[in-house]
């Protein structure tokens, strides 16, 4: 298990809770990043640097793919998962008299793209939470043969309520002649995420989580089977089969692979970063990294209830995330948060359906210590 102390030094300082809001980067990927940019200081940047980039980003994808279950040619990289959404909203382009199906724990950017749909007289269908679960039986009364897509969250941004039944509603939508598009942000690096199994359309996630990256990149996933049938919304000299070596303006001729959705220069210092942070957490090992973080999560939870705060979680192991939403009878949880934050803990407070509460999403750099340090300030700050 990595040392906190030398590649997470935030994590000395702090008992940081707050991967759900963004990831800590190791020390080690920082000083890789840093070494990216001294090359611009050595080698003219065109040619000789500019193939570099591009060797390095189709290294990227295919160290990237497995990740989620995919294949290379099936992965874009983007700027953030709000654009990867977008992109399967524009792409299929839902009309008047057909509907769109979501849930209410899902993260505001993957249904804001819904709701615009109003305008152009989509029906969207809300399906709503009970007690905090959302399962595929809520998803059946919802999708029928006039809906376009479902949008899905694996795991809820705010509640953490992970999805165990994501291929049973993905074939209920495909058998109703539906699309889904899933945002794993919340799944991505530590739990299975596996695009293949689930047989999802389009998945969309962030880097700069629980992948331990920097901002600027993301990843889209469009099955193989779609590729060559929807079109991007956006193209340039990047979306095409023959790069910069058949650029003309009286015609283009698309890449045939997920390429196709990448207009024009990714961010190569991000996608760069998210290479090392990946080799860095395959050097932990993604299964020690589910099996801490899950840990962790299950002795919050049991710190919380002997506190007797009021757990908005589902707790079933299936549904289990590093995600753990909490609130208290007696106070905000903005006024938790800033209580905690003078303790040295980090987490984030969240407003939830109509409860004010803290957002608690330990990670692998955690440990015991840092739980019985948060319980400690919690009952300070709640007593």
């Amino acid at each position: 298990m990595a040392s906190a102390e030398t590649e997470f030094p935030i994590a000395e300082r702090f008992a940081y809770f707050n991967t759900a809001g963004a990831g800590l980067i190791p020390r080690t990927v920082v000083e890789e990043i840093k070494e990216m940019y001294a090359r611009y200081l050595s080698t003219p940047p065109y040619e000789d640097l500019f193939e570099e980039f591009r060797r390095m980003v189709e290294k990227a994808r295919s160290e990237f793919a497995p990740v989620i279950g995919a294949r290379p040619e099936e992965v874009s990289f983007q700027a953030n998962a709000s654009t990867g959404m977008n992109l399967a909203v524009q792409m299929l382009g839902p009309k008047r008299g057909e509907n769109v199906v979501a849930d209410d724990l899902g993260y505001p950017s993957d249904v804001y793209p819904l709701l615009a749909l109003r305008k152009k007289g989509v029906e969207v269908r809300v399906v709503r939470n009970r007690g905090g679960l959302v399962t595929a039986k809520d998803y059946s009364g919802a999708i029928d043969e006039k809906t376009k897509l479902v949008a899905l969250s694996y795991v809820s941004w705010v509640n953490g309520l992970r999805l165990d039944d994501v291929g049973e509603i993905a074939e209920m939508a495909r058998e109703r002649g539906a699309l889904v598009a899933i945002d794993s942000t919340h799944g991505t690096g530590y739990l299975d995420v596996d695009v293949e199994r689930w047989k999802v359309d389009f998945l969309s996630t962030s880097n700069y989580k629980w992948l331990l990256s920097p901002f600027g990149a993301a990843e889209f996933y469009c099955a193989r089977r779609h590729l060559e049938e929807v079109q991007p919304p956006h193209v340039g000299w990047n979306s095409t089969a023959g790069g910069t070596r058949e650029l003309k303006v009286e015609e283009y001729r698309l890449a045939k692979s997920a390429r196709r959705f990448e207009a024009g220069n990714p961010d190569y210092v991000a996608i760069y970063g998210l290479t090392r942070s990946l080799r860095f957490l395959s050097r932990v090992g993604r299964d020690k990294v589910r099996r801490r973080t899950l840990g962790l999560v299950e002795e919050v939870l049991d710190g919380l209830r002997k506190l007797r705060m009021e757990v908005l979680t589902p707790t079933e192991r299936s549904h289990l995330s590093g995600i753990v939403f909490a609130k208290s009878r007696s106070r905000s949880g903005a006024a938790i948060a800033e209580a905690l934050r003078r303790s040295k803990v980090m987490v984030t407070d969240r407003y939830y359906h109509g409860a004010s509460g803290i957002r608690i999403s330990p990670y692998f750099y955690n440990d015991s210590r840092d739980v019985e340090k948060l319980l400690g300030a919690l009952r300070r700050a709640t007593g």
